[in-house]
């Protein structure tokens, strides 16, 4: 990343590839066709929109090329940059079927659900202790995913109780693991937890806690006004990975 510093692409990044990536997994426990598209298409925007960021923030388009051309499988990001692309060729080929083959719709699933993972390893294999200093970034990012997806396919047009009840639980499950998380880094990233809770980016943190998980339950509680309970589930979706990429480079020397 350019100055070697992570910004708003980063974050924007994953936050749109988590959002079209849990919407399409969730997709696939419905058995009509049209939600099951609709998942696939707004993975695809996701993921397609990310891609577009990273190359952007790398400065030098044509380093992404570079970076898929060569063959780097200790690279997390060159596998991270491989698997992004093989999820976008899945997505696209379950829109232009006819039918979905199992074998298909399977190998686009696990690669989606990688991209979506992938982005807290990537942070994982840094050497910030905020980001490497406990194993639960990706599941805090992979539940988010369900969380926001949830919320992206409600947004959607789709209404349905079990979109509800998935939101419902994987926020609480997310915030349990952030939580964790910022526990579990405290000794060796003080500065990052402190900025996040109290500092600089609190903000962001309990933007995510209220608007992004506290305000929707309870309006999902009450069933009351849920795309807009949707809406700011997306919105603290963002702030959580805003908080975590910002946080995280606090106290961290930059040369």
């Amino acid at each position: 990343m350019k100055g070697g510093e992570w910004g708003i692409y980063i974050a924007l990044y994953f936050w749109l590839a988590a959002m079209g990536g849990g919407a399409f997994l969730i997709s696939l426990g419905f058995k009509d066709r049209q939600t099951r598209l609709m998942g696939a298409w707004l993975a695809l925007i996701g993921i397609v929109a990310g891609a577009l960021l990273l190359i952007v923030d790398l400065g030098q388009p044509t380093r992404f090329w570079h970076l898929l051309a060569g063959i780097h499988p200790v690279s997390v990001m060159w596998l991270g940059s491989v698997v992004l692309a093989l999820s976008g060729l899945g997505l696209f080929l379950l829109i232009i079927s006819k039918d979905w083959p199992d074998w298909l719709v399977w190998f686009t699933a696990i690669m989606v659900l990688l991209v979506v993972g992938y982005t807290g390893v990537l942070l994982m294999a840094t050497a910030r202790p905020f980001w490497s200093g406990s194993p639960l970034l990706p599941w805090i990012f992979l539940a988010s995913a369900y969380t926001t997806g949830a919320a992206l396919l409600v947004i959607f047009g789709k209404h349905d109780p079990r979109l509800t009840r998935i939101s419902f639980n994987f926020a609480i499950i997310e915030v349990i693991l952030v939580i964790a998380h910022l526990i579990w880094t405290y000794s060796q990233a003080k500065p990052a937890v402190n900025a996040s809770i109290s500092g600089e980016y609190a903000w962001a943190f309990w933007g995510f806690i209220v608007i992004g998980v506290l305000i929707p339950l309870f309006m999902e509680a009450q069933r009351k006004a849920l795309a807009l309970a949707a809406a700011l589930v997306l919105i603290g979706g963002f702030l959580l990975r805003y908080f975590i990429v910002y946080a995280g480079q606090v106290g961290v020397m930059r040369f």
